[in-house]
């Protein structure tokens, strides 16, 4: 019996060692090629691609590199230049195409190319980071074609005669940061960025002015649940945003959106029902030495005209925009002229400057005094009819019944109400949740001062919602002055 113990514990020690072994394997398998052309692992990029495997890291050295085919990709490799002002990849007319996932290149000048980066077979997940792309001549330059591709940080530049300078096909890709300046495309319908079919795609902080063509067209009806935001569109020969039988729940929002020729918002084919062009949660501001939390637009140039009344940088009267949508929140200053921050709860009361109070005692000064009074309502006092929702017994694909909700105002302004689903709450709300026939994000109702409206809530259970039983969660109607 005591040496059978032994053995067993033996037999655990073993084993951990070997899991212990194969852990140290691993991590001593990844290594980092150079290429340059002295002094280096390799002289040229092909190479060292041929000799690296999985996980590895090629470093390119500053100098021109020059490729006279194709470079194919299928492994899943870093590949990172010194600088990418003076480590340019010269395509000669040719293309990368990563084949595998997780693939990253950053800090290089691709120069001449077909496409510059066409991700294909099992390419997920790229990133493209910190590169220039020059010149390239093929119709779509930059193919974006798998999902979850990241191209962050880029500039784009001296490209002529395509018809999308990036091409995005595929669903979570996000082009954050990059610059994109003084193309030329082919004809009235050349796109800088195209979005075709693209679900879930994130357009932000990107500098996209003065080319010709549009720059950004959000193309087919997959393209749904896209957001533009922090980005600066204006200059170009064409449309700025182009909403082309595009699908549900997009939204813009604190762009820079203006004398782009071709007009800054434009249509073609069936509109979508759920299209925002305002913050979807409240966001904090600053602007003009006042701070605030609330919702926001877009800044329009010329092409709105109202006017700021209380100073907070926010128009004071709506924009519309295609005689369906409106700009709720027109930003009157460029979004650069904003602090933003991350939002907040509440929409606290603007703030207003102090009146120095008249002294009645100052000499030389004689009057009556008249007493006053008044009944100061409340500027905003609103209340609903009911403080929950049951929406009963649904399957997948159904739509519930509508559920009446009866917003009251005894307040002393007319009110805005809006609606959000918490983080906390399930996706099902947040995914089929609609108030008076608009995606929960874009309700948006008035309620004048002293009266009462109703708004239906429905509740549409996705048709790929699997889980069962009873579901909760958190419904918040927002109110502000209008």
């Amino acid at each position: 019996m005591k040496n059978t113990n032994k053995t067993k514990t033996f037999g655990k020690v073993l084993l951990l060692s070997f899991l212990i072994l194969l852990a140290l394997t691993g991590t001593a398998a990844a290594k980092e090629w150079t290429v340059g052309s002295t002094g280096a692992d390799f002289q040229t990029l092909p190479e060292a691609i041929t000799a690296a495997s999985d996980g590895d890291s090629i470093l390119i050295r500053a100098g021109t590199y020059e490729t006279a085919a194709n470079i194919s990709i299928g492994k899943t490799l870093t590949i990172e230049g010194e600088n990418k002002e003076n480590v340019i990849l010269d395509l000669g007319g040719y293309t990368i195409i990563p084949k595998k996932e997780n693939f990253v290149i950053r800090n290089v000048t691709i120069a001449n190319g077909s496409n510059g980066i066409n991700l294909q077979t099992n390419a997920a997940n790229a990133l493209i980071e910190n590169c220039i792309f020059d010149g390239l001549t093929h119709k779509d330059g930059i193919k974006l074609a798998k999902d979850g591709a990241v191209f962050k940080n880029n500039i784009v530049r001296n490209m002529d005669g395509f018809t999308n300078a990036i091409h995005v096909t595929a669903a979570d890709v996000q082009l954050i940061g990059n610059t994109i300046s003084g193309l030329s495309g082919s004809g009235n319908a050349a796109r800088i960025i195209c979005l075709e079919n693209a679900t879930n795609a994130l357009i932000e902080g990107n500098t996209i002015t003065n080319n010709a063509g549009e720059a950004i067209r959000i193309w087919r009806v997959d393209s749904e649940n896209v957001v533009i935001t922090k980005n600066t569109i204006s200059g170009n020969t064409q449309k700025g945003i182009y909403i082309y039988n595009a699908g549900e729940n997009n939204v813009v929002y604190l762009n820079d959106i203006y004398n782009n020729k071709g007009a800054n918002v434009a249509s073609y084919g069936t509109l979508p029902e759920s299209f925002s062009f305002n913050s979807p949660t409240n966001v904090e501001l600053s602007y003009g030495g006042k701070s605030w939390t609330g919702k926001a637009g877009n800044y329009w140039g010329d092409d709105y005209d109202g006017v700021d009344t209380n100073g907070n940088g926010i128009g004071s009267t709506q924009k519309s925009i295609l005689d369906k949508y409106a700009d709720l929140y027109p930003l009157t200053d460029s979004i650069s002229a904003y602090g933003i921050g991350a939002g907040g709860p509440v929409d606290p009361v603007d703030p207003v400057d102090p009146v120095d109070p008249v002294d009645p005692t100052q000499p030389g000064k004689t009057g009556n005094s008249i007493s006053m009074t008044a009944n100061i309502l409340s500027a905003v006092s609103v209340s609903f009819s009911i403080d929950s929702l049951d929406f009963g017994d649904l399957a997948a694909g159904q739509t519930s019944a509508p559920k009446e909700l009866e917003i009251t105002n005894s307040g002393g302004v007319d009110v805005r109400v809006t609606a959000e689903v918490t983080s906390s709450s399930d996706d099902l709300y947040k995914r089929g949740l609609w108030i008076d026939n608009a995606f929960w994000p874009n309700y948006e109702k008035v309620v004048g001062q002293g009266t009462t409206e109703i708004s239906e809530v429905v509740l549409k259970v996705p048709t790929d919602y699997a889980s069962t039983g009873n579901v909760d969660g958190t419904l918040i109607m927002w109110v502000e002055a209008c």
